[in-house]
């Protein structure tokens, strides 16, 4: 079964790609480009057998004529052919080129109508040109003849774009293989037993039985049974968590060998499976400034090499050789590459993306992926980002001698029942695991970074309970000091006492760190936490330098700051207290894991908690653009040489066409390239990350 996903963009017909700018309901054929359109048009679009068998057969048929051409031409190129019968043998090959061009050239042709700037012009005008002199010189008795080169150049081209097509095809396999992720139906507990639904009917608040070895249809929560859960195609990690009551679980992800009572949370549009699958969509359709400039020089490459092949012309015939001006114009024509501009470098984009998105990453549009590979410096939040985000209460002190050390805990364990922070699941735990009784609340009030307040009550007695910072709560000097958190809980206008807690770090933080600091990006913990607690985790990972207490309108000021500066940064962070950093900073990187609008506000989506992933992201990014640079550096450099040689007289049409092609496969070669960057590999993180290990250029 196919996920149905909501899509802002209509998709190309041929390889799946969504296409920008195009409303999704919009319902007419359409294609990303010019080697998707003509390889449709010849094997039929998806799902069509008759027809990519009619297309395939002319596709056949056309190339056996321009072999047979090829074979006649090369036999008159060598003088093997009896010179009395040569007028014949022209006249076998006008007739082959005739029928075999009435085979391959319709869709270049189509193409050119279609795409007025599109590369299709000089296939069909360079192909339709030599047969022109070729057909004038044959029907004279005199001149060259150019029938291979008119017949082979769109056999070549089509075995080109087909290559293309399949290179854009292995990005949009990933959306296929998410597809295939939801299970087609489910077992939906009910009053009367179990009944098989498909997965579109599933509502939210729905119980769902889930059986060893099948896939959870549905984002929820864990009601009942112990297993483990293999979340890979979302996280990148290849180990199953180990999963009980309590712990949430996503749609497309395998049950390992408990049963399990699932309550659905999210169904249809809102999995996080579609959610994913979109975001990868808007970020095929946000380009980089890589794409933007090859996107614009293509377009000026078309009105170029046809005022190359004019002026070829020109200054040939006014040399007196107009015989090697029409050579030379159709060796410039056919020699011509812009594909190696328009379509290589997007496509090294969109398989860096689709590479990300293999390992649990989702990027949010090329500009993204690129200015990932540019970032100099790092900023960390503290709590659920370097550290597990997993808090203990280390100790309850109460201030007031009136106030036991249950109420403390009750009233704001209460309080805290309202927030999804980190601390604020550490007392609710806590609380729970001590059968502490809890307070209602109502009225609750949220202050990112600061605090939370509201209206408790506690065995039949309301007040306003405010917990926090000791700038939010108002207190005294604290009695403590330490690298630990401290909340401190205030009603009635007094300080009733505080609660410590402590949180581990990440085991990978120290290698993250290192790596990133052999990528020459400098890290900074910027935290909402005390000073001394964010200092503490901070000397553990080996970063040097500390933001702390920050609320959030300090953090994005930071940020903004250092963007002022010429900084070129990223912002690392999970929760609600992060959104202004993480959407002011070039890179914004949201754990999955963490708050939703965090989540919305960065441009990099990381569905696990590994922390190495951010070195390997930027690895990825400097590759990506290490390649792009190289197409780049190869279509200029090709392309100048190629047109100097044709308008020169140096190459003949039909190595033109050979060499055209040749061009185009290499960078796409190139391109395809990114799709085996390697998997991360924690234990050598330093290593593998650093600017001197990446890839080779061979590779």
């Amino acid at each position: 079964m196919s996920v149905t996903r909501k899509s802002l963009h209509r998709r190309c017909t041929h390889c799946g790609l969504p296409i920008p700018g195009v409303a999704a309901a919009n319902q007419e054929t359409l294609f990303c480009c010019h080697a998707c359109r003509l390889a449709a048009m010849i094997v039929g679009k998806q799902q069509e057998q008759g027809p990519a068998s009619c297309h395939l057969l002319r596709l056949g048929f056309g190339t056996l004529l321009a072999m047979n051409i090829m074979m006649i031409s090369l036999l008159m190129y060598s003088g093997s052919i009896e010179e009395h019968t040569l007028p014949a043998f022209r006249m076998v090959l006008l007739v082959l080129s005739l029928l075999a061009l009435i085979v391959l050239l319709p869709p270049f042709i189509k193409g050119s109508l279609q795409e007025m700037k599109s590369f299709h012009i000089l296939i069909a005008g360079g192909s339709l040109t030599a047969f022109g002199v070729s057909a004038f010189n044959t029907l004279s008795g005199t001149g060259e003849l150019f029938f291979d080169t008119a017949t082979m150049l769109p056999v070549l081209v089509t075995f080109g774009t087909f290559i293309e097509s399949s290179a854009k095809r292995r990005a949009s396999d990933l959306l296929e293989s998410l597809d295939s992720l939801l299970p087609a139906s489910a077992k939906r507990i009910t009053c009367s037993g179990l009944e098989e639904v498909t997965t579109a009917l599933l509502q939210p608040g729905d119980m769902i039985r889930v059986h060893p070895g099948e896939r959870i249809p549905v984002d929820g929560c864990i009601m009942e049974g112990n297993t483990t859960i293999e979340e890979a195609p979302f996280t990148g990690e290849f180990l199953p968590r180990l999963c009980g009551p309590g712990d949430n679980v996503i749609a497309g992800t395998v049950n390992g060998t408990g049963s399990l009572v699932v309550i659905a949370r999210q169904t249809g549009d809102d999995l996080l499976l579609n959610n994913i699958a979109e975001m990868i969509d808007t970020a095929w359709c946000n380009p980089s400034t890589a794409e933007c400039i090859a996107e614009r020089a293509a377009k000026l490459f078309i009105p170029l090499v046809l005022i190359i092949a004019a002026g070829s012309l020109v200054v040939w015939a006014a040399a007196g050789d107009p015989a090697q001006g029409c050579l030379s114009a159709l060796a410039v024509l056919v020699v011509a590459c812009p594909c190696t501009i328009g379509i290589a470098t997007p496509l090294a984009t969109t398989l860096s993306v689709a590479r990300a998105a293999r390992s649990g990453i989702v990027v949010r549009g090329g500009r993204t992926m690129e200015t990932a590979g540019t970032i100099d410096h790092i900023y960390f939040d503290k709590t659920g980002t370097i550290t597990a985000g997993c808090p203990v209460i280390l100790e309850t002190i109460t201030t007031d001698p009136d106030v036991e050390p249950l109420e403390l805990l009750g009233r704001l364990a209460a309080l805290e029942s309202a927030s999804e922070h980190a601390l604020a699941r550490a007392i609710l735990t806590f609380t729970r695991d001590q059968g502490i009784e809890t307070g209602t609340v109502r009225g609750v009030q949220v202050h990112p970074g600061r605090g939370i307040s509201g209206m408790v009550t506690w065995r039949g007695r309301t007040c306003e309970v405010t917990a926090g910072t000791s700038d939010f709560a108002g207190t005294c000097k604290r009695p403590v000091k330490g690298p630990w958190t401290v909340i401190d809980v205030v009603w009635e206008g007094k300080t009733r006492g505080h609660v410590l807690l402590t949180d581990r770090m990440r085991t990978d933080a120290g290698q993250t760190v290192k790596a990133l600091h052999s990528q020459n990006i400098t890290s900074a913990i910027l935290s909402g936490d005390r000073y001394l607690a964010a200092l503490a985790m901070a000397e553990q990972c080996g970063i040097k330098r500390v933001e702390a207490p920050c609320r959030p309108e300090e953090k994005l000021a930071v940020i903004t700051m250092a963007i002022a500066a010429g900084e070129k940064l990223a912002m690392v962070g999970d929760g609600i207290n992060d959104a202004p950093a993480l959407a002011a900073a070039d890179v914004g990187i949201a754990f999955g894991a963490g708050m939703e609008l965090a989540r919305q506000a960065g441009n990099v989506i990381m569905f696990s908690d590994q922390l190495q992933q951010i070195p390997w992201l930027i690895g990825l990014s400097r590759y990506t653009g290490k390649i792009i640079k190289q197409n780049f550096a190869w279509s200029f450099l090709y392309n100048a040489i190629a047109l100097g040689a044709a308008a020169a007289g140096l190459l003949h049409p039909l190595l033109a066409a050979v060499a055209m092609v040749v061009s185009s496969l290499t960078v796409l070669g190139n391109s395809l390239r990114v799709m085996n960057f390697p998997e991360m590999e924690p234990a050598s993180l330093p290593q593998l990350y650093s600017a001197s290990a990446l890839p080779a250029e061979n590779a």
